[in-house]
């Protein structure tokens, strides 16, 4: 396979604010048998919005893309029956309401009673509204079985959320309350369920996520630099801060002085560090391997504990999770082209 595309490794991205250079990636999230798993079939999702949200989940599945490219096949293995040297499984699974709270409270308002034009108001009144305010949070645990064997390939519970709120100047007595001799009682302590336009939009929430754990996906990644410099004469050297800030703007630049300051200050972890971000950024990731992997001995011998800084060990264990999500994604690929039957030659048709 050839590699169009850099490989960003597990975990969260940088923030916006952290120094060091951007660059076309792609995530491998960390749960393999869900990304292996690449025939499936929806079952039953069972619970409040479950029919809705397996439709949805089917969708999600269709509409999933890598390079362009569909990664998901629907396939209806009914009798359990799986071709050989493939992998299939089904994604069944439960939705559940977590919470769900109402309260009505009353506010004033300026409103127009009386107008002289389409845009010109006479007369203005303090109208008094009652107004219902709902919040209810959903979980779904989707569950990906293997066909064949039975077995849980991938089982994640995830929680969305809706809110809502609604003001009229004529009070509706209890509207999702539920009267007792107290008064009116709201929400699932009073007995009452939320609206199901509520329940799916909650659910919905939900399906952004899933995707992102079952499927690689092209996105923006950063390799960040190391903004502090341990070597004292390392941190007085003006060039050290001027290449931090060129990452953004000026990469090749910035990398032309990583390159320099590492022949001069061959044991500074922070500049064997940054130069491993430019390797990184560039697709060269066994040569960021190997230079994380130096800062990182080169930042424990200074710590005076024997550990590398947080910065670096992150680092490290990152590009570690690249190149595991790499071999993943190359014998992916590759076992899916053998997949693919090719015609025959015009030679070979004849003979």
């Amino acid at each position: 396979m050839k590699h169009s595309i850099m490989l960003a490794g597990l975990g969260a991205l940088a923030a916006c604010s952290t120094p060091g250079i951007d660059y076309s990636a792609a995530i491998v999230p960390p749960h393999t048998a869900a990304v292996e798993t690449r025939s499936v079939d929806v079952g039953r999702f069972d619970g409040p919005g479950g029919n809705w949200f397996a439709g949805q989940f089917e969708a999600m599945l269709v509409n999933a893309t890598f390079n362009g490219q569909p990664w998901f096949k629907i396939a209806r293995y009914s009798d359990g029956y799986v071709p050989e040297g493939q992998r299939a499984g089904i994604y069944e699974g439960i939705t559940n309401i977590e919470s769900y709270e109402a309260e009505e409270y009353t506010r004033t308002v300026s409103k127009c009673v009386e107008w002289d034009g389409l845009f010109d108001c006479e007369h203005r009144e303090d109208v008094e509204e009652v107004c219902l305010r709902e919040e209810v949070d959903v979980s779904v645990t989707p569950r990906l079985i293997e066909y064949g064997t039975g077995r849980i390939l991938f089982s994640q519970t995830y929680y969305g959320s809706d809110s809502h709120e609604s003001c009229d100047e004529v009070y509706w007595h209890g509207r999702r309350g539920k009267h007792h001799k107290g008064g009116y009682s709201y929400g699932l302590i009073g007995g009452v369920q939320p609206p199901r336009d509520m329940v799916v939009n909650a659910l919905s929430d939900t399906l952004h996520t899933i995707r992102n754990d079952i499927a690689p996906r092209n996105t923006t990644a950063r390799a960040t630099f190391v903004d502090e410099a341990l070597d004292p004469m390392l941190a007085a050297d003006p060039r050290f801060e001027q290449a931090v800030k060129a990452g953004r703007d000026a990469p090749y630049q910035s990398c032309a002085t990583w390159r320099t300051l590492k022949d001069q200050y061959p044991n500074a972890p922070a500049v064997t560090h940054n130069l491993g971000a430019c390797y990184e950024s560039s697709g060269d990731f066994l040569g960021a391997h190997s230079l994380y992997a130096e800062a990182a001995e080169q930042s424990a011998a200074m710590s005076g504990t024997g550990q590398p800084q947080k910065d670096y060990s992150q680092s490290l264990a990152r590009m570690s999770s690249y190149r595991t999500g790499l071999q993943l994604l190359d014998r992916l690929v590759r076992d899916e082209s053998e997949w693919i039957a090719v015609p025959p030659t015009e030679g070979e048709a004849g003979s």
